[in-house]
């Protein structure tokens, strides 16, 4: 039901960084800030050294429970198909390496957390064993395994905290990535928010039983959404005009903005702008502020794109534009 790079060596170790743990409203944050170091990224993908674990694993973070055990964690969220919460992706940064010491952070829902724990070298595969801090609700621990030459690193996390109908158990499946900045990256799909809807009143021409000509009307719900112009449009490369944003609907102008900021690694924590950006294959939630690292060509497309979803009306078809 719910089935939804690169050479030898480490390159240096980056200085210390802030990551936002924070309510989201889209890129907009207000901020609680926590401190982690990025990873020493080593660029080997088959795995033979300790060394080669540094840097980013990416892939998916699914629920590893039976059904009837959390089942409720899914009706509201799963009436329309969206399933946000059984599958998600995670980014598992192994930041430093020292002796059998290991210490990162995981990147997932927007929600940056640091771990740190041991690994364990066996004459065929690494062990990784860590813990969060326990501080947070969704606090776990992390045990993975991988074989030495081997390109993926899976295992398990389980919830510190077991709580009724919540996900307590998880699997993941991660291969290791080096994050580029593309901004060519494209969109894959339409995006629809099937929890935000309007009703249009769609009236027809008809025939009364004798055969008169009367007017006959349906509702129709509709729901917040793009249209195929997001597909011809690149907000990270061309600089958008006035008349063209004031024509598109409020979803094209929400997608295009957030798309930015998908492609500079930003962990969205809005649910459905993670939902939908997650099934991207190109996408990988790594930072939590990208503000600083955006081009002068976007800084500009944002401002005006905000401007222009502020005032939009939300559904394209019932209102227009």
């Amino acid at each position: 039901m719910k089935k939804i790079i690169y050479f030898a060596l480490a390159i240096s170790l980056f200085g210390c960084k802030d990551a936002i743990k924070t309510e989201v409203n889209n890129d907009f944050l207000i901020a609680e800030n926590i401190k982690f170091d990025e990873p020493t990224i080593n660029t080997n993908l088959t795995i033979t050294t300790k060394a080669d674990l540094l840097g980013y694993w990416v892939g998916q973070f699914t629920d590893d429970m039976p059904q009837n055990e959390n089942e409720e964690e899914y009706i509201d969220e799963d009436f329309f198909g969206i399933d946000y919460e059984y599958n998600k992706k995670i980014t598992f940064s192994i930041d430093k390496i020292k002796g059998t010491e290991i210490i990162g952070h995981s990147i997932v829902s927007g929600n940056i957390q640091k771990f740190k724990g041991k690994v364990t070298e066996t004459p065929f595969t690494f062990e990784i064993n860590v813990k969060e801090p326990g501080n947070e609700k969704s606090d776990g621990e992390f045990v993975l395994t991988i074989k030495k030459k081997d390109t993926l690193l899976s295992g398990k996390w389980n919830a510190f905290k077991v709580k009724e109908n919540k996900i307590n158990k998880r699997k993941l499946e991660l291969s290791k990535k080096i994050f580029e900045y593309n901004p060519n990256n494209k969109i894959e799909d339409r995006f629809v928010d099937f929890h935000k809807s309007a009703i249009k009143k769609v009236e027809y021409d008809s025939e009364d039983s004798v055969g008169n000509p009367i007017k006959q009307s349906y509702d129709d719900e509709q729901y917040f959404t793009t249209t195929d112009t997001i597909f011809k449009i690149n907000p990270s490369t061309e600089i958008l005009k006035k008349e063209l944003v004031e024509n598109l609907s409020k979803g094209d102008v929400f997608i295009l903005r957030n798309l930015i900021f998908a492609r500079h690694g930003f962990a969205f924590r809005d649910k459905t702008l993670r939902g939908f950006f997650d099934y991207h294959s190109w996408y990988m939630p790594v930072f939590s502020d990208v503000t600083k690292d955006l081009t002068k060509i976007e800084k500009e497309n944002v401002a005006l794109l905000l401007r222009y979803e502020e005032n939009a009306k939300e559904y394209y078809d019932h209102f227009g534009r």
